[in-house]
């Protein structure tokens, strides 16, 4: 009997630890926060980028259906970053007063609204990668478009050259010509940096 007694007090001991609720760090928490209110800023300010957002403005809000996220700088130098949380769409806010107001407490006159759409993290992810593929056509067709621009450049350098040449002397072409050398000499380092911020916007 004793030893039942003594089995039954420790199996109460360990259901009394079990019921224990392990709650994360205050410092954990707000680590937690202040990621998500990073990706959230992030994520406003590409849908921001690639047009999908909708402007308009309000003469009141009520500020009690948005929950703030921070961000390390305001947007565009004016807008605060909220959620709806009716809708949970992210919102950029800016309070609107008029120019030369004396008392910079006064309560604005109306908002300016940026509505960017909902979108699930999946449907998010497949207009970033739309989004960065098509900015990557544009980039590689202005690559191929500027080398494409210089060598035509040079080459119709030289039929002038040539061109002057024979109706001249050589010392006569070269000054004729001298600009549009010396374009087509300082165009060489220039086509230097371009492939080297191409092949580094490649790699990234």
């Amino acid at each position: 009997m004793e030893t039942l007694k003594v089995e039954k007090e420790e199996e109460f001991e360990l259901e009394e630890e079990t019921k224990v609720e392990i709650k994360p760090s205050l410092e954990y928490e707000k680590l937690l926060r202040e990621e998500r209110d990073r990706a959230d800023s992030e994520k406003a300010r590409n849908l921001v980028k690639f047009g999908c957002f909708n402007q308009k403005q309000e003469s009141k809000l009520d500020f009690a259906s948005y929950e703030k996220i921070n961000q390390n700088k305001k947007f565009k130098g004016l807008y605060d970053l909220y959620r709806d949380l009716n809708t949970m769409e992210l919102v950029f806010i800016a309070p609107l007063v008029e120019k030369g107001e004396a008392q910079p407490n006064k309560a604005p006159y109306a908002y300016d609204l940026i509505v960017t759409e909902y979108m699930d993290e999946e449907t998010y992810n497949l207009v970033c990668h739309a989004a960065k593929n098509n900015l990557s056509n544009v980039v590689s067709v202005l690559y191929k478009a500027t080398f494409i621009s210089y060598f035509a450049f040079a080459l119709l350098t030289l039929v002038l050259f040539v061109w002057n040449w024979i109706d001249s002397s050589f010392i006569a072409a070269a000054f004729a010509v001298g600009a549009y050398v010396s374009a087509a000499i300082l165009g060489v380092p220039l086509l230097f940096l371009v492939a080297v911020k191409y092949r580094k916007y490649k790699e990234r």
